[in-house]
């Protein structure tokens, strides 16, 4: 999986200098390039945007300028790859024997490809050298980027030295096709499929870590994500990541910011400032 991370972010790398002004490109100055036609339409509940050929769709329902904004580079890694022939056969050959076959794994490629238009990883390294390794550098990091905080907390795991997990989270109603495959703690919550829930719209791993956790994974009431949540604050402690098949704890550092919680989970230790200065 990491030798696809370096192959997309090369890709966008690739794109980026061939037809941007700047090393954080416009999207007008990518999609223009690349001759895609994009249109903005009606998707079904829970797709943010979609791509066919040369045409990129963004759902109409999408309001945040951020998360719209995350989807377009989103949308253009998907089509990047789709022409990449070497990387198509290399994910098909990943996944062969996994259940749910190349599609979350081509989802967390793509969320890469945007995360490196939106913040150059070498230029987010940088950053994270000077200021240290922390939940704190995301939104410091996409006002610095003047870019998506979403982009912010993919690209600092993308970058991360240790072994961890970023996930950004939101409250609201998961879509019923999705509800029952997720992870859910208790009876209740199995109940009250059509009440709002805080779960994972977004995730990401570090190089040296394979694992993340799926869009619409649930976390339960007493979770440090959610308290972090409901007291609108930052708040940091060990608890479990919620994987669908085992448990897992762990150090978490977790920041509530507009609406959202943005959380790492920490399997192996960061860095200390002081340590980072040395590299």
């Amino acid at each position: 999986m990491n030798r696809m991370k370096r192959h997309v972010i090369e890709l966008v790398r690739d794109v980026v200098n061939k037809y941007a002004s700047t090393t954080i490109p416009t999207f007008d100055e990518i999609y223009s390039g690349l001759g895609l036609d994009v249109k903005v339409g009606e998707l079904p509940s829970g797709t943010d945007g979609a791509q066919k050929d040369k045409t990129i769709i963004i759902n109409s329902q999408i309001k945040n300028e951020e998360r719209k904004r995350f989807t377009q580079f989103h949308e253009v890694t998907h089509y990047l790859i789709e022409k990449d022939g070497d990387l198509i056969s290399e994910l098909h050959d990943y996944t062969i024997n996994q259940e749910h076959g190349y599609k979350k794994p081509l989802e967390t490629l793509c969320n890469i490809g945007a995360a490196e238009f939106l913040m150059p990883s070498k230029e987010f390294t940088k950053l994270y050298n000077k200021r240290g390794f922390n939940v704190q550098l995301i939104p410091f990091a996409a006002n610095y980027f003047k870019s998506s905080i979403i982009a912010a907390a993919i690209q600092l795991a993308q970058v991360a030295p240790n072994r961890c997990i970023a996930v950004i989270c939101e409250k609201g109603l998961i879509p019923n096709d999705k509800a029952s495959s997720k992870v859910s703690f208790s009876t209740t919550e199995n109940q009250s499929h059509n009440k709002p829930k805080l779960h994972v719209v977004y995730s990401a791993s570090s190089p040296s870590t394979n694992r993340w956790l799926t869009k619409y994974t649930v976390f339960p009431d007493g979770h440090l994500v959610n308290q972090a949540y409901s007291q609108s604050k930052m708040l940091e402690g060990e608890c479990e990541i919620p994987f669908p098949s085992w448990k897992e704890r762990c150090p978490c550092e977790t920041l509530y910011n507009r609406n959202r919680v943005y959380a790492l989970f920490h399997l192996t230790p960061p860095p200390s400032l002081d340590q980072l200065t040395l590299f």
